[in-house]
């Protein structure tokens, strides 16, 4: 267990300090007049088109479809096997909301488009809820049991 929280948790701060390079070579980008797009191009309206649907799409589905497959994991007897499963899960997630977040931001000091800073903002908040914590990642699996942790109170 230990092993897939310090795992999980280096894949989650490692897409975290990828959007803080990423914010830092977008800078660079305007800095040095690199890579700008003006605002009214097809390419740059494209763009801008794309990562807005795929933070819109793809953000929830990854949220419902990690919550789905954990609930999957029930069927799963073998404890490793559950580990196994639940960390590439976890490691989909975080991928999939990063790449929103990364393109946002990058493209946010490319195409200079003030609304694609609350599409990073989005993807940002979607990414820190799959920060794991050990207690995340208990509920998550305790969830899987076929028999409940704790008898509800029936006074």
């Amino acid at each position: 267990m230990k092993q897939l929280i310090k795992s999980l948790k280096f894949w989650y701060y490692s897409a975290a300090l990828k959007a803080v390079i990423t914010a830092s070579l977008g800078y660079i980008c305007v800095y040095y007049n690199w890579f700008i797009m003006p605002k009214d191009t097809p390419a740059s309206v494209a763009i801008y088109s794309i990562i807005i649907l795929y933070v819109i799409i793809t953000t929830p589905a990854a949220l419902k479809l990690f919550s789905v497959y954990v609930k999957k994991l029930a069927s799963v007897t073998d404890e490793t096997q559950k580990l196994a499963r639940y960390k590439t899960y976890a490691k989909w997630r975080i991928t999939v909301i990063t790449i929103g977040l990364l393109a946002a931001i990058f493209f946010y000091y490319t195409l200079q488009q003030g609304s694609l800073l609350w599409v990073a903002g989005i993807s940002a908040i979607s990414l820190y809820f799959c920060k794991p914590t050990t207690e995340k990642i208990e509920n998550d699996l305790a969830s899987t049991n076929d028999t409940p942790n704790e008898e509800p109170n029936q006074d």
